[in-house]
């Protein structure tokens, strides 16, 4: 019995041509282990290059005229230092021009003091202020006082709640009424004053020099709820019939102004000797008109967020203001602006104020400044640094001065 059980023992110790290798299951997983690696691996970098394409997809921009303009690589490559020009798509127009939105810079003024004197810190902050006075508000009789025009003079024209106007000059001081009635279409120049007369369902708009002589200068009467522009001696409305006109002081009865037939639209803004006229029903286009000679001098686009107006649909609001480099409109709750002398990049300000129930509001534009005002809550926009400052009640604007609320009266500003 020894021998058999070590010749058994023998037999089972040996290895049987059937049984797997020694160490082969130790093979076997770090082979799966490295397998599983590899695949992770290749799965990442077909991410990373689905990424790459992605990221590196060309992102068109806007140009000021509607179309694709500028092609921009937006690529996880480090940029070179080399310059390089922008690639261009098919456009009528190749200009380099984008939408900017801007974001409202941070007031760096006193929050504790009153909004009047924080917007004369502001002002000081942004430019060289010659001279500033006080507007009393109100009239040598007592009346309040309610600004409504300001001259490239420094001339304050306003009324009375009762519609007595009354002026003061860029002095500043009590306002002295002037012995005429006007609630709208007021405006000055050195050497005249002009507004809205409404007798009954008519308008006209009247016009009287410094001696006191007195004319109706629009030639088919005035739309007395509409906008009146004066600049460089020109005063410019619209007629009942949404007709441009406009007449050089008080001289004579003005004319309609058209540059073709039917006339060029609606006027929207003025900064001398440019009209701005909106045709938003068939050419679909902002016209510049040189009102000396009556010619079309430009031509653009609807703004930006001003619709054209098809038949049916609600007329849109809108409102703008030109100087002599910017043009600046408010369509819905959004400001935008643009330079005059390449009409490209577009400036978007969000959130401008709601206007008071009842008040249409307007705005003005000096030589740097622009104001929006909606008989509440207006603001002042630089549009060079894209700042804005609130004020509690009215802001105008016109040529080198701005005026605004500032406790029981206003201020008036000279600034460079």
């Amino acid at each position: 019995m020894d021998d058999l059980e070590r010749r058994l023992a023998a037999l089972l110790s040996e290895p049987s041509p059937d049984d797997p290798p020694p160490g082969l299951a130790d093979r076997i997983h770090r082979t799966v282990a490295t397998r599983r690696r590899n695949r992770r691996a290749s799965v990442l970098a077909v991410a990373a290059g689905a990424t790459a394409v992605l990221v590196g997809v060309p992102l068109a921009v806007r140009g000021g005229n509607g179309d694709a303009a500028t092609t921009v690589n937006l690529s996880p490559t480090p940029a070179s230092t080399a310059p390089s020009e922008p690639t261009v798509t098919a456009s009528r127009r190749p200009e380099p021009t984008v939408t900017r939105t801007v974001t409202a810079t941070p007031d760096r003024t006193d929050v504790h003091l009153p909004a009047g004197v924080r917007l004369e810190q502001a002002l000081g902050q942004l430019m060289n202020v010659t001279s500033v006075v006080d507007v009393e508000g109100r009239t040598a009789k007592g009346e309040p006082f309610v600004p409504a025009a300001l001259g490239s003079d420094g001339t304050v024209l306003g009324a009375t709640p009762d519609g007595q106007a009354a002026e003061v000059d860029g002095g500043g001081g009590t306002p002295k009424e002037l012995g005429f009635r006007a609630r709208s279409g007021l405006g000055t120049a050195a050497d005249f004053r002009t507004w809205t007369e409404v007798n009954g369902s008519a308008a006209d708009q009247r016009c009287r020099t410094a001696d006191g002589t007195t004319r109706t200068i629009s030639p088919q009467g005035t739309d007395s709820r509409g906008r009146v522009w004066v600049d460089g001696g020109v005063v410019v409305g619209n007629d009942v019939m949404r007709q441009p006109w406009m007449a050089k002081g008080c001289a004579q009865v003005g004319t309609v102004v058209k540059s073709g037939e039917p006339a060029s639209g609606v006027a929207v803004a003025f900064s001398y000797p440019d009209l701005f006229t909106a045709e938003r029903a068939n050419d679909k286009v902002l016209r510049v008109v040189d009102v000396e000679t009556g010619r079309v001098t430009a031509e653009h686009p609807l703004p930006e967020g001003v619709r054209a107006q098809r038949m049916g649909d609600p007329d849109q609001k809108w409102y703008a203001a030109a100087s002599g480099k910017w043009f600046a409109w408010v369509a819905g709750n959004t400001l935008r602006w643009t330079p005059r002398d390449t009409w490209g990049a577009v400036s978007v300000l969000h959130g401008v104020p709601t206007p008071k129930k009842g008040v249409s509001p307007w705005m003005t534009a000096g030589n740097r400044l622009i104001t929006y005002n909606t008989g509440a809550t207006s603001f002042v926009l630089d549009p060079v640094t894209g700042r804005r400052f609130k004020s509690p009640d009215v802001v105008l604007a016109a040529g080198d001065w701005l005026l605004w609320r500032s406790g029981d009266g206003y201020r008036l500003a000279n600034l460079r």
